[in-house]
């Protein structure tokens, strides 16, 4: 009998406990420091949520080697690439890494044509595409930065983190040179 009775207190104990608690998915989401974006998008939308904080902030204080810029710049110049940005709004490597690729890409006249972002879920899930368009994706990690040619051939991608720095391994990937990203043994 007295095992029932702390067995009920702990029950009434939990079911109060729980009408603390957040109920309402908004008041969860104004708790987190992102908008969670799903699909394509432009920086537009972007910066028009919360996420805006942490991009301006991060682009802002972000500074890449002059020199690598400049080599960047060239490979720009010299073949037209396409650049697909896969993140999470919700992933800390995605709000680091994005605004950087951004600022490198404004530094050296990066046509913007040439640049489409898309958001992800937690299971890095682009929900637009069939499974058989996903797996053949392969996005593991975010962000994964995939550039291709002027045929629309991959190149190589870069995969949440950088093995030099973002505009080194950007280099190397334009200009063709060996590159493996962190995840590729």
């Amino acid at each position: 009998m007295k095992n029932i009775k702390y067995f009920l207190i702990i029950i009434v104990l939990i079911i109060t406990s729980c009408n603390f608690m957040p109920s309402d998915s908004k008041q969860e989401a104004d708790l987190q420091n992102f908008k969670l974006m799903l699909g394509e998008f432009d920086l537009k939308e972007l910066k028009t949520t919360k996420n805006a904080v942490w991009f301006n902030t991060t682009y802002e204080e972000y500074s890449a080697n002059p020199e690598i810029l400049k080599k960047l710049s060239a490979e720009v110049k010299k073949e037209n690439f396409n650049i697909e940005v896969y993140m999470g709004t919700w992933c800390p490597d995605s709000q680091r890494e994005v605004p950087h690729l951004i600022k490198i890409l404004d530094q050296i006249n990066f046509n913007r044509d040439n640049l489409r972002l898309v958001a992800v879920d937690s299971n890095k899930v682009v929900t637009s595409l069939s499974e058989v368009e996903r797996k053949s994706l392969n996005i593991i990690n975010v962000p994964t930065i995939i550039v291709y040619d002027d045929n629309g051939d991959e190149l190589n991608r870069y995969v949440e983190f950088a093995q030099e720095s973002l505009e080194e391994d950007l280099l190397k990937i334009l200009s063709r040179e060996d590159y493996k990203h962190i995840y590729d043994f």
